[in-house]
């Protein structure tokens, strides 16, 4: 069984959306809110990232197609009646998020991508836990 999909051109405006996140750091000079609404996130051993929720960042139309988009997906592919509001990241060296669950958000959890290259650092990179790990301790048993 498969626990994971993976859909290639799913908004047809995420070049507008890489488009605009560029657009807000275009002048190294400018002083632009959008510039300044980045949190630096760290917990020990957890998260290294810098991160915004995508409601603020965006403007409000471009957002909510992506968002109506997801959402409609959501109810017609996973029975999900509405999402949580999605955050962006950008990870530069040194930036991680090690194996974790977002369980407080539910079942289901996605990763919308705006990287051009991905071969052009490293960092963020998703990765899924087999099911299995997830249950690895159902069938464990003491051998003494």
């Amino acid at each position: 069984m498969k626990h994971f999909s993976v859909h290639k051109n799913f908004f047809a405006d995420a070049q507008k959306l890489r488009s605009e996140f560029d657009g807000n750091f275009s002048n190294p000079r400018g002083t632009d809110s959008k510039r300044f609404v980045w949190d630096y996130w760290y917990f020990e051993d957890q998260y290294h990232l810098i991160r915004t929720p995508a409601f603020y960042y965006f403007t409000k139309k471009l957002y909510q197609n992506f968002h109506s988009q997801l959402v409609q997906w959501g109810r017609e592919n996973l029975g999900c009646h509405d999402i949580s509001p999605p955050w962006m990241s950008y990870y530069v060296d040194g930036c991680y998020q090690n194996l974790h669950s977002d369980v407080p958000h539910g079942p289901w959890a996605f990763v919308y991508s705006l990287t051009i290259d991905p071969k052009a650092f490293k960092g963020g990179e998703t990765l899924i836990v087999k099911p299995d790990v997830l249950d690895y301790w159902s069938t464990f048993q003491d051998q003494q």
